[in-house]
């Protein structure tokens, strides 16, 4: 073979390489510690806003473009004890949403100048529509946007939605100031990609917070907490944050109910393989913070939490019993300092977990 044909198959080869790097996944890239605490802060500035029903209901929330002001989330009703209280098994039901922030919006009204606005949308192709009342079945969703919101569970200027086959439920908009005073159009950075936004879904479809077989708990008590938890990116690529925040109100003997909410900071470390298929990882609850409120702490120092890393399920459909749930990731975050009952962190087969989906 002359030199001619080898430089020639040297370049080609050459050639292949870089195209097979340019189509290659891509994870995003390296963000600052300043950078996630801003995104950490302001979503929880966000959520602080949010609530949802019934008992022991979850709310998760991710930003879903790389602007500022785009948010998706699902609002789930799971059952994660059986019918007689005495094994773990899970059901749920789901209400999907986006949620748009504008910076100004026309409301109608030439002689008012534009303002902020904030609209709730149902994704109706990914939620358990319902007919009528139904203790387990029937989900909603509300925003505040008062300019102090003390407690989001009694909002006093809401949008909300619900997952009744009703006018009007599907969609709701409001305007209030509270958006730019609370900064919640900016984006802190701009690394979101697809990868991302897949991430997102998936943890927001397996992760499940509950105070229901918390170790010193054996069982599930008879008021169950509600919870609402938001995603964000970690500092490398491959690395992904969610604060899980309890909340409720809680009625003293005096009769006054006052609200509070604090929440777990969980860091995952993600595994992929050539092609970008998750196959394993981990999951840690960070620790303490140990004194005011902070970021990149766990601000709760007695949670009575278990965090299940679980299969996903259809939601209304499918229902997951005791084999499944005894055997899936867990942490125990029962309080700061309670190392007989903490489990902390653990190790996630995403390979196994997202077998025979469309995501893995």
């Amino acid at each position: 073979m002359d030199m001619r044909k080898i430089r020639l198959l040297l370049l080609l080869g050459l050639a292949l390489a870089s195209a097979r790097l340019a189509g290659a996944q891509t994870f995003g890239n390296p963000l600052t510690a300043d950078q996630v605490a801003c995104e950490e802060r302001q979503l929880g500035r966000l959520i602080h806003r949010m609530a949802a029903g019934p008992q022991e209901s979850n709310i998760v929330i991710w930003r879903s473009t790389p602007g500022g002001g785009v948010y998706r989330g699902v609002s789930e009703a799971a059952h994660m004890v059986s019918e007689d209280d005495i094994q773990p098994q899970r059901e749920e039901k789901q209400l999907a949403f986006d949620l748009i922030l504008k910076a100004a919006e026309d409301l109608g009204d030439m002689r008012r100048p534009l303002l902020p606005q904030a609209t709730l949308a149902r994704r109706d192709a990914a939620s358990n529509l319902v007919n009528g009342p139904d203790t387990f079945g029937v989900l909603d969703v509300s925003f505040d946007l008062a300019v102090d919101v003390p407690d989001p569970t009694n909002p006093k200027s809401p949008i909300r939605l619900t997952n009744l086959l009703a006018p009007g439920a599907g969609q709701s908009d409001r305007a209030g100031r509270s958006l730019s005073y609370d900064d919640l159009l900016s984006a802190c950075h701009a690394e979101v990609t697809e990868f991302d936004l897949k991430i997102f879904t998936i943890l927001a479809r397996t992760v499940r917070a509950t105070n229901c077989f918390v170790k010193p708990i054996s069982a599930c008590p008879d008021y169950l907490p509600r919870y609402k938890s938001v995603l964000f990116r970690g500092m490398d690529p491959l690395t992904y944050r969610m604060n899980v925040y309890r909340y409720d109100e809680t009625c003293l003997p005096d009769g006054t109910c006052p609200y509070g909410e604090a929440d777990v900071a969980l860091l995952f470390h993600l595994q992929v393989d050539e092609r970008g298929h998750l196959t394993s990882g981990d999951v840690q609850a960070l620790p303490w913070c140990g004194g005011a409120i902070q970021v990149g702490c766990s601000n709760f120092g007695d949670p009575l939490t278990a965090v299940y890393v679980l299969p996903p399920l259809r939601p209304g459909i499918d229902r997951q019993g005791a084999d499944v749930l005894n055997s899936a990731p867990r942490l125990n975050i029962a309080g700061e300092g309670d190392d007989q009952d903490n489990i902390l962190s653990a190790t996630i087969n995403w390979a196994d977990l997202l077998r025979n989906t469309a995501w893995n």
